[in-house]
């Protein structure tokens, strides 16, 4: 579902980093056919969303079939939820409905009801190896308020910080279902081996047996 940002990006380099985001999330997906629903409404959910500069890309990667969508981002950082919201801001008529929240994710993830349930969580260069606890929280509360086919897709800077991250969260039951890693990633010269959406994971809930 095609979503044109308001304003133009921040920085020159990121609707490169966009469009290959784009390709290396279309490239992990390849093997697990028949995810959408068409016509169907989608929610999906952006933790630690920051300016949240991939709304376009998680609209058409995975709301292109959608009867309607409703992405939700949060972060901490106020300034960026401003810009999020100013730049991805659309029509209440519009098929396609966002809204961004200057909230502390695993606060928000407390805060909703065990119905308010989402097709889709994705976290952007999640951070786990920075705060294993305060991640851990957040990543198994991202699972629990899933949809029962939902995803939850991170993508990883740095190799180990990858592996750490799909470790805890097969610890908390999830499946990985697919993974790829991505060899248009752009690297970085702020830290060694880091480079832009380097892995990408997908996992989904343990089904009750």
């Amino acid at each position: 579902m095609p979503l044109q940002p308001n304003l133009p990006f921040s920085f020159e380099d990121l609707p490169e980093d966009m469009a290959l985001l784009q390709k290396a999330l279309r490239a992990t997906l390849a093997g697990l056919p028949g995810l959408q629903d068409p016509g169907r409404e989608q929610r999906i959910l952006n933790l630690a969303c920051g300016r949240a500069d991939e709304t376009g890309v998680l609209a058409e990667v995975f709301g292109s079939q959608a009867g309607a969508l409703e992405i939700v981002g949060t972060d901490i950082r106020a300034p960026e939820i401003e810009e999020a919201n100013k730049r991805w801001n659309t029509r209440e008529d519009c098929d396609v409905q966002t809204r961004f929240h200057v909230e502390d994710g695993r606060r928000f993830l407390d805060s909703l009801s065990s119905n308010d349930r989402f097709d889709l969580t994705f976290m952007r260069h999640q951070n786990f190896w920075n705060d294993p606890a305060l991640w851990g929280r957040m990543f198994d509360g991202a699972l629990r308020q899933l949809s029962d086919d939902g995803l939850f897709v991170i993508t990883s800077y740095f190799d180990r910080e990858h592996e750490l991250a799909c470790k805890k969260l097969e610890k908390l039951g999830a499946v990985k279902v697919a993974e790829y890693r991505n060899p248009l990633s752009r690297a970085l010269a702020d830290g060694k081996g880091k480079s832009i959406d380097r892995h990408i994971a997908i996992f989904r809930r343990q089904r009750a047996s």
